[in-house]
């Protein structure tokens, strides 16, 4: 759906030397190129993929790391995901509805992450000027390729051990693309982007689960064949996630494991991970996401959650 508006706007940015720095027309041209080759995923809305498992992505949890890592896997060598970030109590001037990730696979622990956004007010599609190296489910010290890397361009850059010691701790590594960026600014985009990491994180992890498949949404070749006489970039074929609902339904009533009953209410989504020892129906294993739901023996007693939203003037 964005594909083709983002390599157009890129170009322009490019062409126009827009930002004029040698290394961050290097990375758009980079960008381009990979946009071109990947496979290309809509996410629909942030809100609407993201809130179910807001639970996992707590204050105290990192991205890509323990329980936010154990089942993320790129599908493809070379992935891009777009989704709109719809923010309604944001100034304007702030306001980035549309956003998109980029993301390389470098090794099967190890991915190569570019954000593009478009603002409301620019109107037009422009990179983060700074990428990304995550370590999925490692520090960069237990990363040895990563911390390689980090050390040798740190050490050039004149860091000192600290400022080593304090990479080696995190699973980011910023990459400014450009030149003589401070550590201040780095450290601001980070915060920038994390919400980026979030989206791509929980992307990655209902892609693995073996009950969302994936569907193609194809150009109209009619429309691919004028674009391709106009010179202009052709529309990609993207991939959207579907949930399969389980063919088999429990019973009414839901037992613990000791056997007690339990009262009925609303389940969050979440994910279920079936081992051979435990598997699902008793022969399906894998990681799986459940939607919220009903659960429970009304006969046990009902469970009220009642959630108050305030505004910031309350």
């Amino acid at each position: 759906m964005y594909g083709h508006h983002v390599i157009e706007d890129l170009i322009h940015l490019k062409e126009n030397n827009i930002v004029n720095d040698k290394g961050f027309n290097q990375g758009v041209d980079i960008l381009i190129k990979s946009i071109k080759n990947a496979q290309h995923f809509h996410l629909g809305s942030f809100h609407e993929f993201i809130l179910p498992l807001q639970n996992i992505f707590d204050n105290k949890s990192r991205v890509f790391f323990g329980e936010c890592a154990e089942h993320v896997r790129l599908p493809y060598k070379t992935c891009w995901f777009e989704f709109q970030n719809i923010a309604p109590d944001v100034p304007i001037t702030e306001d980035v509805p549309k956003r998109g990730i980029l993301v390389i696979e470098i090794e099967k622990d190890l991915i190569w992450v570019w954000i593009v956004y478009c603002p409301t007010v620019y109107k037009k599609w422009v990179v983060s000027p700074q990428q990304y190296f995550i370590s999925i489910g490692k520090t960069i010290y237990d990363h040895e390729i990563l911390r390689e890397m980090v050390t040798t361009s740190l050490k050039k850059s004149g860091a000192s051990d600290l400022v080593i010691q304090s990479y080696y701790e995190s699973n980011i590594w910023p990459q400014p693309m450009i030149n003589n960026m401070d550590v201040s600014t780095s450290q601001g985009l980070i915060k920038d982007d994390y919400r980026d990491f979030v989206a791509l994180n929980a992307a990655l992890m209902l892609l693995n689960c073996k009950n969302v498949v994936l569907e193609d949404v194809p150009p109209p070749e009619k429309l691919n064949r004028k674009r391709n006489k106009k010179g202009k970039q052709e529309l990609f074929t993207y991939k959207i996630l579907k949930l399969v609902l389980p063919s088999e339904s429990k019973q009414n009533s839901e037992y613990l494991p000791s056997g007690i009953k339990v009262r009925i209410h609303l389940c969050r989504g979440h994910f279920k991970n079936y081992t051979k020892e435990s598997p699902l129906f008793g022969k399906y294993t894998g990681l799986y996401w459940w939607q919220s739901h009903v659960r429970g023996d009304k006969n046990e007693g009902m469970v009220v959650k009642e959630y108050k939203v305030t505004t910031k003037t309350e």
